[in-house]
């Protein structure tokens, strides 16, 4: 997972295991990445929106199906000096503890749009 940056905008996690804040910086624009974080969504997310297309925050929500539990995921996407960064925080609406669940999804979300930036 990739290292917590302390100027992550998104809202920190509380102190439950049923939270994910992190960041990873990609070497490539941010008009791709976006393109890529949009064409995840549309595949895995119950529900999404651009909430702020100027700043590029996007959040989404994940259903899972067996209990029908919501999950809410928020990213951001910050360009400089041409490579992006992808502010990321995935948390369970209820309870305390999500089975990994919501780690699973970041990273999965980070290796998906690795694998989809051509070198």
């Amino acid at each position: 997972m990739a290292a917590h940056s302390k100027q992550n905008p998104l809202p920190p996690c509380p102190f439950t295991p049923n939270c994910v804040r992190t960041s990873k910086k990609f070497n490539t624009g941010i008009e791709k990445l976006l393109d890529l974080t949009i064409q995840i969504l549309e595949e895995r997310a119950h529900s999404f929106e651009v909430r702020d297309p100027k700043r590029i925050h996007i959040h989404a929500v994940y259903k899972i199906s067996v209990f029908g539990f919501k999950d809410d995921v928020d990213i951001i996407l910050k360009e400089s000096e041409g490579s992006t960064t992808v502010f990321i925080r995935s948390a369970s609406r209820l309870g305390a503890f999500d089975f990994w669940v919501n780690q699973w999804r970041v990273k999965q979300t980070f290796r998906l749009l690795e694998s989809n930036i051509s070198p």
